[in-house]
């Protein structure tokens, strides 16, 4: 984590990019119900923020330790390739957590916002799956990553086509139905769902429950498949030689 922090990148995600997003989204939605405003302002830039914070850290992980030379060391060491990257998946995803308390204040000090929320309670259980579920799902981009030496043009990629398909900033449901299926296998879909419920009050604890279950079931699925991909990418590793710059 303290690497982490020491890296300029970073700090953009962590304090300068919640800002960005909170004004932009901000001057789109200051005229809506306080209904929206909370959904897509508050939390849909906290949330966008945090997805930033991690897929740039979890690429620029990988790329950092490819280009230092130190990444085919880390992946040979008697210690698991595996647990290495997911320990520094974990740091990086609790420190990225911060850019959304930034988003928060930010919000209350220079609009003068109140931000309420419903059902606390619930509201910080879901978040805590929430940044287990991120930390799931990083492991899979660090694991794409990993395998290709174009990790910024992947970290790139991936990043915003996320925030659109999981409705971050807007419903899913105005996008095509075709791309309902890819918005449901991705946790923060569901993530995005529960937050705005606790926050403006659970009206159907059944419909919660089914939602929440649906992320933790999600969630176990990254880390299931997180284990077999760097069983295998071990192995091609070894057998490729990829993890230098050329």
């Amino acid at each position: 984590m303290k690497e982490t922090f020491s890296r300029p990148i970073f700090k953009y995600f962590m304090f300068i990019d919640p800002i960005i997003f909170a004004f932009v989204t901000y001057m789109m939605y200051k005229d809506t119900s306080q209904q929206n405003f909370t959904a897509y302002v508050v939390f849909g830039t906290g949330l966008l923020t945090l997805w930033n914070s991690v897929v740039f850290t979890s690429a620029g992980q990988i790329e950092q330790e490819r280009y230092m030379g130190t990444l085919e060391f880390i992946a040979s060491v008697p210690v698991s390739f595996r647990l290495i990257i997911f320990a520094k998946t974990v740091g990086n995803t609790i420190l990225s957590s911060t850019s959304i308390l930034i988003t928060f204040i930010f919000i209350r000090v220079a609009f003068n916002v109140p931000i309420h929320i419903e059902n606390q309670l619930l509201f910080f259980l879901v978040f805590l799956i929430s940044i287990i579920s991120f930390i799931g799902l990083a492991m899979l981009a660090a694991a794409f990553f990993t395998l290709s030496r174009n990790s910024r043009a992947l970290m790139n990629s991936i990043s915003y086509p996320v925030v659109i398909i999981c409705g971050f900033l807007f419903p899913i449901e105005v996008l095509p139905i075709w791309t309902r299926p890819i918005s449901y296998i991705l946790s923060p879909t569901w993530v995005v769902k529960l937050l705005r419920m606790c926050a403006a009050g659970i009206s159907d604890y059944n419909m919660f429950y089914r939602q929440s279950s649906i992320l933790l079931v999600v969630t176990l699925i990254y880390f299931i498949v997180d284990y077999f991909m760097f069983e295998r990418i071990e192995k091609l590793t070894r057998i490729n030689a990829t993890l230098e710059v050329q």
